[in-house]
């Protein structure tokens, strides 16, 4: 998007972006801790210490790594613990952490550093840049034709989760080649365009691309673009670098005493990164693109990737939405990781100059809450006490019939949740989970549901079903996207004899070990996996659920959503 030579500048930026990196001088080789901050801050930051420190007690957390950014400049960065529950080896801040999913951030950057530079164009078909790929599809003849770089890093190409080759089940490391190829293999969940759902997929894609347009491999490309510029030194996607890294935090899940150190899904969660480098890659989004007081990422490219071109919570390689803090709305831009035994947190607010990045090596749910409240202290000086950005009471409530309603009762099955809708007393009501968020009707085809702890709200729209999809509804500002399952009106389904040869119980691998069960069975004349219905059997033995995705029953091996069911 320069207007000079985009080699020349991104060249000569790299020689000045390591202003933005904390000089190594600022720390003793060893130093585990670095606060620069007084007053209350320095308070609030004794105060979170001490949390991380009784947490990780309580949740077993081995290591762990912070760093915090106020007023555009780092104020805190400390470490914790060990890099493993049987190492005495300390977490220092050039520890590096697998930080899984915020790699898609990473990945995503780079591939915008690479647009700047001409190489890629967001909007071109994808089969420009790789002639031969393609992917199965229920919707259409050759979705890859329409497939952009932009429709994968926003998560809406259609893409399942994940591959054949190099999944979950699979503790060998096949080449990142080898699990891009295989994408072939799967079939796209909706039609390609049509609905926002999360996928490590894409950004694999993306990143094959990236590499492919670069002619080196994809972890090259990431430090020529990317960690060079901004003086990370530590921070690599290379598999044999990190490998024989001595100052690298293994990761802790319970039961797993072998565990995969080399990921192949190396553009969706592969980078593993340090707390130092961290302050720096925090830096460069909240100053928006710019390193050393110029731009790495012109503007106009970094709004771009912050721009939310299909609407919803995520835009390109990030997340995001408006807090209130007082009566000010504050945006918000994010993305977490988790998995394989790591954690991280990515967060930071441009207009604010305030930014948060943690990682640690055993995933547990209390983590991702650290330097949370910190956050909210800063913000709350700045502006006052955090409120809704939108409440339910802000949107007109509709009547609707009873009748109309009854559209909605039933089960809806979401990422990682379930949610069920009925009436009462005129209203409408889900329970969501453990949850019971409140429900507003607005319209024959519109809700509004409040959301998250500060009461938030957010429009919710529902899609009727269509051929080989039932209905579904999908959210504004907000990751709860709930695919139709079934209800009490439902009518029976075909029943067919030759169904009794899938059903039984069968057992999903995790790191080569029996981890989750699955049992195959009928309702209501239709075959369920754990109570998530098979709405369509596009071939003999071939299936797709309520939420798109495949169940094949047609070799001695099946499979669903790409990963192998072994009978029990």
């Amino acid at each position: 998007m320069t207007r000079t030579s985009r080699r020349s500048f991104i060249a000569h930026t790299a020689g000045v972006a390591a202003a933005l990196a904390v000089p190594a001088s600022s720390f003793a080789s060893r130093e585990t801790a670095w606060v620069d901050a007084s007053g209350e801050i320095k308070l609030w930051i004794d105060e979170a210490r001490e949390q991380i420190r009784a947490a990780m007690i309580k949740e077993r957390i081995p290591g762990a790594a912070i760093c915090l950014v106020n007023d555009r400049r780092p104020v805190w960065i400390e470490a914790f613990g060990t890099i493993d529950d049987k190492s005495r080896r300390p977490v220092d801040l050039d520890t590096i952490f697998s930080i899984q999913s915020t790699s898609k951030n990473m990945t995503t950057t780079a591939i915008m550093l690479a647009v700047q530079r001409g190489l890629l164009d967001l909007d071109k078909p994808i089969v420009a840049y790789l002639p031969e790929f393609t992917v199965n599809s229920r919707f259409d003849k050759q979705p890859q034709a329409k497939m952009t770089l932009r429709h994968l890093l926003s998560h809406r190409a259609g893409f399942t989760h994940e591959a054949p080759i190099g999944n979950d089940d699979d503790l060998s490391f096949p080449s990142f080649e080898a699990h891009v190829q295989s994408i072939s293999d799967t079939w796209l969940r909706f039609p390609m365009g049509d609905r926002f759902r999360y996928s490590n997929l894409g950004v694999d894609l993306a990143g094959f691309i990236l590499q492919t347009a670069m002619r080196k491999p994809f972890a090259a490309c990431l430090k020529e673009l990317l960690f060079d510029p901004l003086n990370m030194r530590s921070t690599t996607a290379e598999t044999s670098d990190y490998m024989k890294r001595a100052n690298r935090a293994l990761g802790h899940v319970d039961g797993h005493e072998t565990r995969p150190r080399a990921l192949p899904f190396i553009p969706a969660g592969g980078i593993y990164a340090s707390a130092r480098d961290m302050v720096a890659y925090l830096k460069f989004h909240i100053d928006k693109g710019r390193s050393g007081g110029q731009a790495l990422l012109q503007e106009p490219l970094w709004n771009e990737m912050h721009s939310f071109p299909f609407g919803g919570a995520y835009s390109l390689g990030v997340a995001g939405w408006k807090l209130r803090f007082g009566a000010t709305n504050l945006p918000t831009f994010h993305h977490n990781g988790g998995g394989c035994g790591f954690g991280s947190v990515f967060r930071f607010y441009p207009e604010q100059g305030v930014g948060l990045a943690v990682l640690f090596n055993r995933g547990v749910g209390l983590a991702y809450g650290w330097g949370g409240a910190l956050v909210d202290k800063i913000l709350t000086r700045m502006y006052g006490a955090p409120q809704p950005s939108v409440r339910i009471e802000d949107f007109p409530a509709a009547v609707v019939s009873t009748e109309t309603l009854g559209k909605y009762v039933g089960n809806w099955i979401g990422r990682e949740t379930s949610g069920d809708f009925r009436i009462k007393e005129g209203g409408l009501f889900l329970k969501l989970g453990r949850e019971e968020p409140r429900t507003r009707v607005l319209s024959s085809s519109e809700i509004a549901m409040s959301a998250g702890p500060n009461g938030n709200a957010t429009h919710m729209t529902y899609f009727p079903a269509t051929e080989g999809s039932t209905a579904h509804i999908e959210t504004a500002f907000s990751f709860t996207h709930l695919d139709y399952n079934d209800g009490p009106n439902d009518a029976p389904g075909p029943n067919k004899a030759e169904w009794r040869a899938y059903e039984g119980k069968y057992w999903l691998h995790f790191w080569g070990k029996p981890a989750y069960e699955v049992i195959a069975h009928r309702q209501n004349g239709y075959l369920y996996l754990n109570g998530v219905r098979l709405v369509d059997e596009l071939q003999p033995g071939l299936f797709f659920s309520s939420d798109g995705e495949a169940v094949d029953f047609r070799s001695d091996r099946p499979t669903w959503r790409s990963v192998p069911l072994r009978r029990a």
